[in-house]
């Protein structure tokens, strides 16, 4: 009885469909290819029986994990369990399979002859000097491509050895095909695998293109399997995969998958790919590609964006030439997890202009439940990500380093008539493009680059919006442009977002609606902190969206920009040090709300809201009116004196702002004069907003009070025809110890400009002078009630 070692490896981990751990949780182990449940298991010592194989718990170091332990006399096994959307199963090989049939081989009787110690069992015919004898062989299914003829030393066409070993194992129903270190010339191509084999390079195993084509199909050319029933069930494993982009420069894939389930490529190594992908997964269901490395890319023309990992549709013979039928059959639930992008430092290759990616479509064809995770991006020259026509999509963990750009989210280009048509159709079935929902990207670090796009774009289409999406825990640093920039997108969610040194607006949204934006952080950019617009948008203008504890400092433009938006909410944000204003909203902007906004440092505006911006509504910000407040004593004048005055900045008042103000104080007199009190906007010589009657005073008073109580209200912001209206109470006991009140408001509207500072004033006038006439301001307060 020999036992093999299952379990304890970073594969042997149980994951809900977002990637986290499930700790604790039944296993069951069947017999690889079979279905047959494995009913006898040990602990790694070979002795102890399990009665039953659990994940690790977690208060376990590995949470999630499944230990080694030991089964008898089974080469292979498939894990299962309940996942969310029904059984999950993943092969895995006993670990002492591999060098035990190496050794096996190695030892096997060759032509020449050898000794057989202890029994000998044949099943099955064996053929003694061309005469059937009176045993077989059993078949072990396991194919070293040495033993067909395969040299690995770089000069001969290794090919056909390895293709022979492919197609034992297709004839035997499945198996493995061994490749031992070496180096592999490969001048007949492609090497086409079948269903259920697993493919697996040795340490030091390498692979080298020797023709123009395709390295590794899955299947016949003239094979008509449609939906996923082609060949599956195939792993590849290891091996580095060298193109040879420089010296063979047509355009080929590396990996081409199409029409299966259940395809795995893990620890791979492709290089220099000229042209077209790495690896193409097309009409893929269940697809992994984990821990691989995809370095070096050769543009032999007309492909400057090319995927390294394409995910693709079976559209036509152009867009997968392995095969057919073209039925628009898409890939869903796919895991890309661990992988490397960038260059190989090969002479004359760059890094890869994308790094996962699509660029076909077709209508109402969405590749669904993507997750892509803990990956690494170095100069890539576009895209580390570029969705088209994705849905139900997680990215996670991505670190990129001088990269063009970062996560890019697309609908149907309603400019692309061959996507908006079907496989097999002549014109297209929709008149635009189509909403895409269900994006969340979430942990991503980008660190310079930023020259070709955003760290995080989505470009939906007036016909295609983009929804359901959340950014979070982003973090950008020195790129050449936006952190985020989000285009006709609706019902999103960003959050912790740090941007430093963008070389444009840090989050810029163009026509969005239903958004949050929260807890965000904007540090050193060019243009505005965080802007949105809707300028150019034909279908409607952005809407809805609220902006709400972020800091903005060191912009060289406006903290946070609006433009021709509407219920635009601007709440607990920080801003300050900037060159421009801290808020501004401009161009025809529909009712903008702003409180609790924290504004120093601005170059111009605390908050500036144009006269063009209808219904706005603020309150309990730092940057409200007034700007600055004086009180003052008119004494031994008969001139209009300055009580108390505030400043209303330039383009404070917006449509229906409503201004409250008291002054308080005391007045001493010699004799009977009169005391004239006003109050006017634009100073002492500025329009009158109350003028009350002047109050005889009684003789030789001493420290007698008086209050003003008013009110300011902006009818219709602007420039020279703006228009206002006011009044105010004045109380006192100037004439008397028993208080006495007068009324005045203005008649009609009061005309000054808003564009422009303009001082609030309450002002005394003596009908005579003398040292012991004076009023004197003791208190001053104004408040921008909306």
């Amino acid at each position: 009885m020999t036992q093999y070692t299952y379990g304890g490896n970073g594969s042997a981990v149980l994951t809900d469909a977002a990637g986290n751990v499930i700790p604790d949780y039944p296993v069951v182990v069947r017999v690889a290819g079979t279905g047959q449940p494995v009913t006898t298991i040990y602990e790694v010592d070979g002795t102890t029986p399990i009665s039953e194989l659990r994940s690790n718990a977690a208060s376990s170091d590995t949470p999630g994990a499944i230990r080694p332990f030991k089964i008898p006399d089974v080469l292979g096994i498939q894990y299962e369990y309940n996942g969310v959307h029904g059984p999950v199963r993943w092969f895995e090989p006993g670990q002492e399979v591999a060098a035990a049939a190496l050794a096996g081989l190695a030892g096997k009787l060759d032509k020449t002859g050898g000794t057989v110690t202890g029994d000998l069992n044949i099943l099955g015919g064996l053929t003694v000097d061309g005469q059937p004898g009176g045993a077989t062989f059993p078949r072990a299914h396991i194919y070293n491509v040495v033993d067909r003829g395969a040299v690995g030393n770089g000069v001969v066409d290794d090919a056909p050895a390895i293709q022979s070993a492919l197609n034992a194992a297709r004839d035997a129903g499945g198996g493995t095909v061994l490749i031992p270190a070496g180096t592999y010339k490969l001048t007949t191509l492609p090497l086409r695998i079948y269903r259920n084999t697993h493919l697996r390079c040795m340490p030091g195993a390498r692979l080298v293109r020797a023709v123009a084509g395709t390295m590794l199909l899955n299947g016949d050319a003239a094979q008509t399997y449609g939906l996923y029933t082609g060949h599956g069930g195939i792993t590849v494993e290891g091996g580095t995969w060298d193109m040879q982009g420089t010296v063979v420069t047509a355009s080929n894939m590396c990996m081409s998958f199409g029409h299966a389930s259940d395809i795995t490529v893990r620890n791979a190594t492709v290089l220099d790919v000229p042209g077209f992908h790495g690896i193409e997964l097309n009409a893929v269901r269940r697809g992994r590609v984990l821990n691989c490395s995809y370095l070096g890319y050769i543009d032999p023309g007309g492909r400057p964006g090319s995927e390294a990992i394409q995910l693709d549709l079976a559209k036509s013979s152009d867009v997968f030439g392995g095969f057919g039928p073209y039925d628009d059959t898409v890939c869903q639930d796919i895991l890309i997890s661990g992988c490397s992008f960038g260059p190989s430092g090969t002479a004359g290759t760059t890094s890869w202009p994308r790094g996962i990616g699509s660029h076909s479509a077709s209508p109402d064809r969405t590749h669904k439940d993507i997750r892509i995770s803990d990956c690494q991006f170095d100069g890539v020259l576009q895209y580390a990500v570029s969705t088209y026509i994705w849905e139900g999509v997680t990215i996670s963990g991505l670190t990129l380093r001088g990269c063009g750009g970062g996560v890019r989210i697309r609908p149907i280009l309603a400019s692309a008539e061959v996507d908006r048509t079907p496989a097999g159709g002549s014109t297209p079935t929709i008149p635009g493009s189509q909403p895409v929902r269900g994006y969340a990207i979430s942990d991503v670090v980008m660190i310079g680059g930023g020259t070709y796009d955003a760290a995080v774009r989505t470009d939906g289409e007036d016909t295609g919006y983009i929804g359901g999406l959340t950014i979070s825990n982003l973090v950008v640093k020195d790129v050449a442009n936006w952190a985020i920039r989000l285009i006709r997108t609706e019902d999103f969610s960003v959050s912790q977002v740090i941007a430093i040194g963008c070389g444009s607006s840090a989050i810029s949204q163009l026509g969005v609606r239903r958004g949050r934006i929260s807890g965000c952080t904007v540090n050193g950019v060019t243009g505005a902190g965080i802007s949105l617009d809707s300028r150019d948008t034909l279908a409607s203008t952005a809407t809805d969206v609220t902006i709400s504890d972020c800091m903005v400092t060191g912009a060289t433009a406006n903290g946070i920009s609006v433009w021709d938006g509407a219920d635009v909410t601007i709440a607990d944000c920080d801003l300050h040090d900037l060159t421009g204003a801290g808020i501004q909203f401009s161009s025809n902007t529909a009712r903008p709300v702003i409180r609790g906004v924290r504004t120093r440092n601005c170059s111009t505006a605390n908050i500036s809201i144009s006269s063009t911006v209808t219904g706005a509504i603020r309150w309990n910000n730092s940057g409200d009116a007034p700007t600055s407040r004086s009180l003052a004593t008119a004494a031994n004048t008969t001139s209009e004196t300055i009580l108390a005055s505030w400043s209303i900045p330039a383009g404070d008042a917006a449509d229906y702002a409503s201004y409250r103000f008291t002054a308080q104080g005391v007045a001493s007199t010699t004799g009977t004069p009169t005391l004239t009190i006003r109050v006017r906007l634009g100073g002492v010589s500025g329009a009158v907003v109350a003028a009350f009657t002047a109050v005889t005073t009684s003789s030789a008073i001493s420290g007698r009070g008086w209050r003003v109580d008013g009110s300011l209200l902006a009818v219709a912001p602007g420039s020279a025809s703006a228009t206002w209206v006011g009044g105010a109470t004045l109380t006192h006991h100037l004439s008397s110890t028993t208080g006495a009140v007068q009324n005045e408001l203005t008649d009609g509207t009061i005309t000054r400009d808003s564009t422009s500072s303009q001082a609030l004033v309450v002002t005394a006038q003596w009908s005579a002078a003398s040292a012991s006439n004076t009023a004197t301001a003791q208190v001053g307060q104004m408040v921008r009630a909306s």
